[in-house]
Formats: structure tokens, sequence, C-alpha cells
């Protein structure tokens, strides 16, 4: 992520040290009451991802987040400031790579399912597959974060140049971050490498800028320069190969290229129009210039320059929505400005319909969604985009669906759906909850006895009900998802103390991740209607204890276990044309 190369170009030239994050904020408490860190958050999942074998049987949910929420006391106890930013909605500028990435991503999670398939067992799976198993965003760190820290939110939706900016106006200790764009942003502080933290004893790798600064021979206006024509997510690496090729070996070429930027003439510290399109000559040397490269040139550039606000946050200036991003209403904001909707897939295969098709379980619920959120802008817009894979054929691409709206039931409009008042909050309720029975199913909209089940489990039983309905998945895998969630809630067992499955069974492999994967968009759906925490828990989802009682719940006849959740069982009742043959 950042400048390809660079990471291995600074280990080859000494550019980094080891730091002990609690003795330098000890230290930098010498110098102010509480140091500044600011933390990337999509660089964490790495930290937390090590255990590969609990990955694949889908995670413990919440021995992660104790682990995160130790992670951080341990940095506020010692004194800092923690400071938060991610990326929010999907930045239009990134689709493209956003695509790719996910395709990709999508061939090693088949390679993946095929390995399960051949049932090995669960520590040579996990050994096989240890550089291509993904990460599992269904955990949202961001919910432990937030104890901890505050996020700032960035209207033009740049979140490395926010976090970048605020580090540097807020003097502070540290970036953590995997991103090695943050080389190139000027500021004082230093670089904490996030994929080389060790949790335990709270040291990582620190990449001194100063030093490649030195290295290269630069001045930091340049160095936006040189970033920009070694490739990176504006000027993209594939352009720039045949020009690069020029500067020699890759052990030559940053050098070259730093001593090609060198000799570029600057005007108040700027490059000129005709410089500019001198560059791309240079770089497109016996190639047809694209169109849209002089704005990828300049774009890149600015994009380093932190002190200066960027064309696309003026033009966010008039955003009328951008007030729902500072109460992370990120979903919301994409359907209402018409941005992509990304669905993400963990581990389904599109090659079988033995737990039916991800993209038809739910698009009916996003679509839904949208009905509710333009209700009052239907003259405007009653459709939604996606970004999605539909099929096992087909990429991942940029689709748009028919909003599905409303008839037995009259949405609140926006401002009163959102609304934090208390009393506001309780006069809608009921029609919030039948709101989002109705995004399930049509059978549940006037079903209020189901307005019984605890705030914590009704996402857990509309996510069954819609796999149930839908015919994914069968009635014992619902009850073992449902108990498993019960027996969170009391703390029935140890989780620290549940053993690793020896082998997966390949359908509850599946089933697990397409759990998680549907439990998120349900997830979505509260927060859209408003609904407080206690409705949006975290995914109740242990993988250990799911795949051990799995395997018993298959050969046996489980009925007493149900007390605790029979009167929570309204799947058992979900009306489908697909139910399997169990």
């Amino acid at each position: 992520m950042g400048i390809r190369h660079l990471h291995t170009f600074m280990e080859k030239n000494g550019g980094f040290y080891t730091v002990n994050m609690e003795r330098e904020i000890l230290e930098a408490k010498k110098f102010t009451e509480n140091p500044l860190l600011v933390i990337d958050m999509k660089a964490l999942h790495a930290i937390f991802s090590n255990d590969k074998r609990s990955l694949l049987c889908g995670s413990q949910f919440s021995v992660v987040e104790h682990m995160v929420d130790t992670f951080f006391k341990r940095l506020t106890d010692a004194g800092a400031e923690l400071v938060f930013c991610d990326d929010g909605t999907l930045d239009p500028n990134k689709l493209e790579k956003w695509i790719a990435s996910q395709n990709e991503k999508y061939d090693r999670m088949i390679n993946v399912l095929d390995g399960i398939d051949a049932e090995p067992s669960l520590k040579e799976a996990a050994d096989k597959f240890e550089q291509t198993i993904p990460y599992n965003t269904c955990i949202k760190l961001k919910n432990v974060a937030k104890r901890h820290g505050k996020f700032i939110v960035s209207k033009d939706l740049k979140c490395d140049q926010a976090l970048a900016s605020y580090a540097t106006k807020f003097k502070a200790l540290a970036v953590v971050t995997h991103d090695t764009d943050f080389l190139i942003f000027e500021g004082s502080w230093q670089l904490w490498h996030a994929n080389h933290i060790d949790v335990n004893k709270l040291i990582t790798k620190a990449y001194c800028k100063q030093e490649l600064l030195c290295t290269l021979r630069l001045q930091w206006r340049q160095m936006a320069i040189w970033a920009t024509l070694a490739g990176n997510s504006f000027f993209k690496y594939d352009e720039l190969v045949p020009f690069l090729s020029e500067f020699g070996p890759n052990n030559q070429k940053f050098y070259r290229l730093a001593e090609y930027v060198r000799q570029l003439p600057l005007r108040n510290g700027k490059l000129d129009d005709d410089t500019v399109h001198s560059i791309l000559g240079r770089v497109y040397w016996n190639r047809q210039v694209p169109p849209e490269a002089y704005e990828w040139f300049r774009q890149s550039v600015a994009f380093y320059q932190v002190n200066e606000p960027s064309k696309d946050s003026q033009q966010n200036d008039g955003d009328p929505f951008a007030h729902l991003l500072e109460d992370e209403h990120y979903v919301t904001y994409s359907i209402l400005t018409d941005r992509p909707y990304t669905c993400t897939i963990l581990f389904f295969d599109y090659r079988s319909s033995e737990i039916r098709n991800y993209y038809e379980i739910i698009e009916p619920i996003i679509a839904r969604m949208a009905g509710i959120l333009l209700y009052h802008h239907k003259e405007e817009r009653q459709d939604v985009t996606l970004a999605i894979k539909r099929n096992h054929h087909e990429s991942h691409s940029v689709v748009t669906v028919p909003a599905t709206f409303p008839t037995a039931i009259t949405p609140p409009p926006l401002i009163e759906l959102i609304s934090k008042d208390e009393s506001a909050q309780a006069s809608l309720l009921d029609r919030k909850l039948q709101l989002w029975r109705w995004v399930c199913s049509d059978d549940l909209l006037d079903v209020e006895e189901f307005n019984t089940v605890p705030p914590a489990f009704m996402c857990t039983v509309l996510t069954l009900y819609r796999l149930r309905q839908c015919g994914a998945i069968r009635i014992f895998e619902a009850d073992l998802l449902l108990l498993i969630a019960q027996q969170l809630s009391k703390g029935v067992f140890d989780l620290t103390l549940e053993p690793y499955p020896q082998r997966l069974n390949p359908r509850a492999f599946r089933v697990g991740f397409l759990f998680q994967k549907t439990y998120d968009h349900m997830i979505h759906m509260a927060k859209v209607l408003g609904l407080s925490e206690e409705y949006r828990p975290m995914t109740p989802y242990d993988g250990h204890r799911f795949h051990n009682m799995y395997n018993v719940w298959t050969g046996m006849n489980v009925e007493s276990e149900f007390q605790p959740i029979e009167e929570w069982r309204f799947y058992k009742h979900a009306k489908s044309h697909a139910v399997q043959n169990e």
C-alpha cells in the first residue's frame, strides 16, 4: 500500500529502527502531558490476525475484541492520547483499485475453499494457506477503538491525507500505519509500522522519513513528485513501468528517479503546466498520453500537501449530507449521495448453489434499505448503486438496483430516523423495529411478538430468519448459531479454553462466514434506522465453539439444548420455496 517497493528499499538501506512504544510514550511525556498517537484503523487488522487457525474457524470475536481493548488500554495507560481515522465510504477514485483487490481476494478464497473441501486437519490447512487467508473484517475494531480515543472524519474521504494533516497540526508523537505514503508527507512525527507491532511486548519497527529524504537528496516539495513518478494509488505503477525501466535495475531506480526529480524546475515550490506536460511526454514516450494523466499527476502531488485544502475538500463544503459522516452513518451517506455501497465477500463459493447465492440473499436487504432512505426523495432517485460480485464468472462490478419502497408503513424522514433525542427515539421505536422486520421479510411486518426478543439478539434472529427463508441454512444450523449467541451473552463457556476443532466441516466453514456477512448487512440496517447500540452488538460468533458443536450436533438429537432460545426461534416458521431437505 502506498509506493510500490518502498518498504523493501527502506529495509535494504537501513531506513528503520526498532521502537518500544511504551518507552517512547513515557519519554515524550517529559515534553507534553499526553503524547499523541494517530492511528490508521485499516492497518490494524493485520496485527490481530496472526492466529491463522482461528481465522479459518471464523474467529473468536470476543477474544479478538479483548486483545484489541488491552492493546489500546496499555497505550493510554502509558499516557498516550489516541486518535483514529479510517476510510468510512469508498472514495470513487479508488473504485477500480477496490474491484481489482476484491477479485484477487476472491480467487485466493476459492483456493482456500478447495483446500477445506479436501478436509485436512485444521493445522495443515492453516499452514498451507498462511499467506493467503484474508483478514476477518467482520470484526469491527472501530467499536473497540472508540472506547479509547476519538475518530477524525474526513469530509473529502481521503483518510490518509486527513490523518497526516491532523498528526502534523497537533504535533503527534507518531503515526501508526502500514502505508508508505506516510513517508512522503511532511511532518516531525515518527512512523510506526503497524504490520510489525508485537502487541505483547509493544515493540515495532519505525521507518525514518528524514533518512529517506537524505538518501534521495530531495527536499520535501520534491518528495511528492518523486512518489507520484514511483507509482501510487493516483498514478498507477503499471502506467509507469516503461518509464521507470529507463532508470535501470530495481536497486538503482529510486536513486536515479530522484536525480531526475532534482533537475525539474520548481516555481514557488510547484511545477508549472509546461513542466508537467513535459514530464508526461517523458513518461509516455512512444505511447499515447491518456487524457486523464494530467489530472492523475496533479491530484497525486496535491495529495501529499497536508497544509493545503484539496479541490475535493472545497467541493464538499456544500455537501448537504456531510454531517452524516460525523456520526458514522456511512451507509446512509453512500445511498443518499449515490456512492457505491460496497459488498465484500468472505469465503462464499459462487460455484455452488448449496447455500444459495450471496448476492440474491443480500440484494433485497439493501434494496429495502434504500427504499426507506429514499422514500421521501422518490422524485429525485429510486435506485441504489452497489459494488459487488454477483456470480462466479462475473468480476466485481458496479450495478444499479431498484429501491424497494415500503407500502404498508411510512418511514420517518431522515432527520427523525437519526435523531438522538431520547423522546423522539422512544416514540419511533415500534415503527423502526417494524421497518427492520420488513427489511428482513414481508412475513414479519406485523409479527409484533418479535419485539419480545431481547434487543441484543434481534439482529441475530433477523439474520437467521433471512438465511432460513432463502434456504441457505438448515434449522439445526440456525439453532446452533443462536444458542452460541446466547451462551456468549451469559458467559456459559470460557472462550480462552475452547479448543481448536481438529478439522473443519466444509459446509460449516461456509455457513459460519455467510452468517457473519449477512449479520453485517442487518447491523447496517439497524444503524440506518438510528437504533441504539443495544440493538447493534458485535457479531455474536465464536468459530471454535461453532465448529466443535457442529460436529456434535450433526449426529445427534439436540432438542434438549433449545430451552434457553426456544422463544426466539421465529425462523422455524420462515416460509421459503427453497428450504432444503433436512
